[in-house]
């Protein structure tokens, strides 16, 4: 029996008891920020995450907007993707032969829809090697093979030389957040972009007058530099050269999502433990999201929309 006990306790898997992605009290510089979002975001149990609580199963891991009392993180995050396809068509129309940029394109949501819209090519550009071989495993899947692709790229380090002029238009969802030099990645954009392309991206900002310390029920768990708010992302349009277009406020979706979140945690914990992640990790991000439901019910110190820019064609 002495010598059975151990054989049978070393077959056992091993529960992690890690905590991933824990940046409490912590925002970092451009240098370092580009480790954490891998940390953050690329391992298959971080992935399973993101796919469940804010994708709800699918690939599009952003936040939501509510057009129906039903709706939940997948519904509302679908919509989200619908209407920033229809803002960037409207402010310049994308069709079969376009190329796309996607710039930190995650598990490849938007990059499916717009080619599956449009017929375009979508060129991926995102950190993690993980998330880029799910993204392009999807596309095959959905017979989006030959319009898809994803690279490994850093947004705080300049996209590829020979980028100039490239693109017919450009996406990034709720990524932003994550660039160390927020003015210098808008130049990079508008150099990649052919003139009269549109630039269309969203993200989860600090609102306009909001101190940081007031968003740490975010900055907490994610890995940040310090975050935008909607005046100084249209300050980085105008300093780019981009012309702007339109900026869409959907701030009063955030709390709603915030909340959807947590049931998602509630509903899935059982499959995500079972699956490698840890009571510690869904513990921890349970007491963020209710910290930053209830912030933003109170005090509303987080902006998120959508916002469209364009190159000049001279």
């Amino acid at each position: 029996p002495d010598e059975i006990t151990p054989r049978r306790a070393r077959s056992r898997p091993r529960r992690r008891t890690r905590i991933m992605a824990d940046f409490v009290g912590k925002q970092f510089d451009k240098e370092e920020v580009g480790k954490m979002v891998l940390e953050q975001y690329d391992e298959a149990e971080q992935r399973l995450f993101y796919t469940i609580v804010m994708g709800g199963g699918g690939d599009d891991i952003h936040f939501g907007i509510y057009r129906d009392a039903k709706d939940g993180v997948r519904e509302s995050s679908a919509a989200t993707t619908a209407w920033m396809m229809t803002q960037l068509d409207m402010a310049r129309p994308i069709g079969a032969g376009d190329k796309l940029l996607d710039i930190g394109s995650g598990h490849g949501g938007g990059s499916h829809a717009l080619a599956k819209k449009y017929g375009c090519s979508v060129m991926g550009y995102n950190i993690g090697p993980g998330q880029n071989a799910q993204n392009i495993a999807k596309a095959k899947e959905l017979g989006l093979g030959d319009l898809v692709d994803a690279v490994v790229g850093d947004i705080n380090k300049p996209f590829p030389a020979d980028w100039t002029n490239s693109f017919d238009g450009a996406w990034s969802c709720e990524v932003l957040c994550h660039a160390g030099d927020k003015p210098e990645l808008f130049k990079e954009v508008a150099r990649v972009l052919k003139p009269g392309a549109a630039f269309v991206f969203s993200d989860i900002m600090g609102a306009d007058g909001a101190d940081e310390k007031t968003l740490k029920g975010f900055t907490d768990r994610n890995a940040t530099t310090v975050m935008g708010r909607p005046s100084t992302y249209l300050q980085c349009v105008k300093d780019a050269g981009l012309d702007y277009v339109t900026w869409w406020d959907g701030s009063n979706h955030l709390e709603t999502y915030f909340r959807d979140m947590i049931k998602q945690i509630h509903t899935h914990r059982e499959e995500m433990l079972s699956k490698g992640l840890t009571d510690k990790y869904l513990d921890n991000w349970l007491e963020s999201l209710t910290e930053r439901a209830d912030t933003q019910r109170d005090h509303g110190v987080f902006a998120w929309g959508v916002f469209v820019c364009r190159k000049p064609l001279n």
